[in-house]
């Protein structure tokens, strides 16, 4: 199955120096590799034109759209145009920017109509979970924290995996080498040591999205990660995903690897 990630930026007008890593879907694919080893094959997008050029030389089985904002224009062009030059490819998107009302769920599906399947919450194990469906050819059942537009026009939801406190089963996307062709480009590097947010805050929507709970990633994976970046990264400014660093015992540990290199 040839899959293609995309988070994509508006590389037009932007240099790459101001471009974020796309760490979110080096994630995914971290993770999906290390399920379906051979089965996959999968290519990391951050520029628009890298990706229609690649499904115009090379249709792909399944598409994935990281959805913020800041991109959704760029992603309802090209999904669109991937709708019409490829409509066997199935395509599914996730990301923070959809409203948990289920209106407004179905109100995003039909004006974004090009996506086959949304990802809710946590993308990994779904991901992951929803190759195995299609390669199935659709006969298990759908994996938690999927919805999507039934033929009448109403919502399907599959429903949410609980969350855990320790996210040790994540795999490095850094360590493994698939984020060298952006360190390459000198984008700013994203570190996560955890996930989620034990507040609710009411300008922001993270602790509602991650059910207050907080849930740590590998530290050594972290430190490993540190000490790569800094070796591969040409930049000097770094972005730590984390919406409270500083709140766990153990950033103090990481802020001294960070400094130290």
């Amino acid at each position: 199955m040839l899959i293609y990630l995309a988070d994509l930026a508006h590389t037009y007008s932007t240099k790459n120096e101001s471009l974020m890593i796309p760490l979110n879907i080096g994630y995914l694919k971290a993770y999906a590799i290390e399920q379906h080893k051979d089965k996959i094959d999968i290519k990391l997008f951050k520029d628009p034109q890298k990706l229609i050029t690649a499904i115009d030389n090379n249709e792909p089985n399944l598409v994935g759209f990281a959805n913020y904002g800041w991109n959704a224009d760029l992603n309802f062009k090209i999904g669109n145009y991937i709708k019409l030059n490829s409509p066997e490819t199935t395509i599914i998107s996730g990301g923070p920017n959809i409203d948990e009302e289920e209106e407004s769920r179905i109100n995003f599906l039909e004006s974004n109509n090009y996506i086959d399947y949304y990802v809710t919450d946590g993308g990994e194990e779904p991901f992951s979970e929803i190759i195995s469906w299609l390669l199935n050819n659709k006969k298990s059942e759908i994996p938690k924290n999927i919805i999507h537009l039934k033929e009448d026009g109403k919502l399907f939801s599959s429903g949410r995996r609980p969350l855990k406190k320790e996210s040790n089963h994540i795999s490095s996307p850094y360590l493994a080498g698939y984020l060298d062709e952006f360190l390459d480009l000198n984008m700013v590097p994203l570190l996560e040591t955890n996930r989620g947010c034990p507040f609710r805050c009411s300008f922001c929507a993270w602790g509602m999205a991650s059910h207050d709970i907080v849930s740590k990633l590998n530290i050594d994976n972290t430190l490993a990660e540190i000490e790569y970046i800094g070796k591969k990264a040409k930049v000097n400014n770094w972005i730590i995903c984390d919406a409270n660093f500083g709140m766990l015992k153990r950033d103090v540990e990481i802020a001294k690897a960070i400094r130290k290199v």
